[in-house]
């Protein structure tokens, strides 16, 4: 596919329908909420204090949520899909849930579903012309992996101011986390489904990153993806291999 082909497509099928932008508004909104709820003064509570930080978050949260949704589009159109994203009640509920029984010590978020739709000619030539399992996992997985080599980035290059650059990539990693996790509707299910081997490489590779993150942003890279490499091997030998 070229890019004239790839951004006709795009213009077609890639970006957000109103009820999208309604749904995408209300779940940065509340992740944001989520987020920054106990972010309202260091001894005792300060409303204006509070406000900016919901403010500061919205954004962040609002530039993540949009980088995430976008490269799934991408990724998905690029395989001859089209994507579609909504709001996941009930987890959405549950998120907001624990974070008042919690007073905010707690973090959950939950809320995002994609989906894929098929297109019959843009499918046209594609091995395995039908929805796609493995393809599907391939794209719910592609926008967490842009958000961590994105928040790797901002961090090697000192170009964002650090407080606002901690909160990005606090809830950059917050929220790949809780993606990745293969419960309903999740990326990390998507991924699952798609192939088991691929979420275990992936899934050890990410909790590999997350151990050694404090040894800095490349090193924890590199043994993230050493640790993923074992996992892969690991479950393949024992599990897969039979």
């Amino acid at each position: 596919m070229n890019w004239i082909e790839f951004k006709d497509r795009f213009n077609r099928f890639g970006w957000f329908t109103k009820k999208e932008i309604w749904g995408m508004f209300i779940l940065v909104l509340c992740f944001a909420f989520v987020f920054s709820f106990d972010m309202r003064g260091d001894i005792i509570f300060d409303a204006s204090v509070g406000f900016m930080n919901l403010l500061v978050c919205f954004v962040i949260v609002g530039i993540i949520v949009l980088i995430h949704h976008l490269v799934q589009r991408s990724v998905c159109i690029f395989f001859g899909f089209k994507p579609s994203h909504s709001v996941w009640w009930p987890g959405l509920i549950l998120s907001l849930l624990v974070m008042f029984f919690s007073n905010g010590s707690l973090v959950f978020l939950m809320g995002s579903v994609f989906k894929i739709e098929m297109r019959d000619i843009q499918r046209v030539g594609w091995w395995r012309y039908g929805l796609n399992v493995k393809q599907q996992g391939i794209i719910a997985v592609s926008g967490n992996i842009v958000l961590i080599l994105l928040a790797g980035l901002l961090k090697l290059s000192n170009v964002v101011p650090g407080s606002f650059l901690d909160k990005f990539i606090a809830f950059s990693v917050l929220f790949v986390l809780f993606n990745m996790i293969p419960w309903p509707h999740s990326d990390g299910c998507c991924m699952f489904l798609g192939s088991r081997l691929y979420f275990i490489f992936i899934a050890g590779a990410f909790i590999g990153f997350l151990v050694f993150l404090g040894a800095g942003f490349l090193t924890a890279i590199f043994l993230g993806l050493i640790l993923g490499l074992i996992s892969w091997i690991v479950f393949y030998w024992y599990f897969e291999r039979g």
